[in-house]
C-alpha cells in the first residue's frame, strides 16, 4: 500500500528544506535557484550562513549542469539528478547526485581526495594554481574550480561516493556540510 505520509514525515523529521529529482535545464536552473533563495531567506537568519549555503548549492548545480552538457546520451535516465538541502542542529547539508560517465571518475576522485587533504591556506593556493593553468575560455565547460571553491566556502571535508550503474555510467553523490 502506498503511504506518502510516511515519506513526508521522514523528510519533515529530517528537516529537509528542499528535495528535487529530475533533469536540470537552463530554465529549471534559474527557477530552482530562485526557489532556494526564497526558502533560505525564510529559514536562515544568519546572512553569512545563507550566502555560504546558496553559493555552495550554486557550484553544485553548475557542476551537475556541466556534466549534462558533456554527456553524449539521449537517454533521459542519465540526465536525471537529485538535489537536497537538509538542516540539523549544527549544520546545513547540500546533497547532490547525478549520473556520470565512469571514465570521468578517476580525475574527479583524485581532485576530491586532494581537496579533502588541504587546509584553508593550501586550498587558496590550489585555487590560484588551478586558475592560472586554465585557458581563458575552457572548452570543457568549466575551469575545474568548483570542487575547490566548495571546499573553501564550506571549510569542511567533502563527502562523496561513486556507485556503479553499468559499464558506462556511475552515480556520483556529493554531500557538503555548512556549519551553523
Amino acid at each position: 500500500m502506498l503511504n506518502i505520509y510516511e515519506y513526508f514525515k521522514k523528510m519533515q523529521d529530517e528537516q529537509t528544506i528542499l528535495y528535487f529529482k529530475g533533469e536540470i535545464t537552463d530554465s529549471l536552473l534559474t527557477s530552482i535557484l530562485q526557489l532556494i533563495d526564497d526558502k533560505l531567506e525564510k529559514r536562515i537568519e544568519d546572512t553569512k550562513v545563507k550566502k555560504k549555503v546558496f553559493s555552495i548549492l550554486l557550484e553544485c548545480l553548475q557542476n551537475i549542469y556541466n556534466y549534462y552538457q558533456h554527456q553524449d546520451t539521449e537517454e533521459f535516465k542519465y540526465n536525471s539528478a537529485v538535489l537536497m538541502i537538509k538542516k540539523s542542529e549544527e549544520a546545513y547539508y547540500v546533497i547532490t547526485g547525478n549520473y556520470l560517465r565512469t571514465s570521468k571518475i578517476i580525475p574527479l576522485r583524485a581532485k576530491l581526495e586532494k581537496v579533502n587533504q588541504l587546509n584553508k591556506d593550501e586550498l587558496k593556493d590550489f585555487y590560484k594554481e588551478t586558475l592560472d593553468k586554465q585557458d581563458p575560455v575552457p572548452i570543457t565547460g568549466g575551469a575545474g574550480l568548483g570542487i575547490i571553491d566548495i571546499a573553501r566556502k564550506s571549510g569542511e571535508r567533502i563527502d562523496y561516493s561513486f556507485d556503479t550503474v553499468n559499464s558506462d555510467y556511475s552515480f556520483y553523490s556529493l554531500q557538503v556540510k555548512v556549519t551553523v
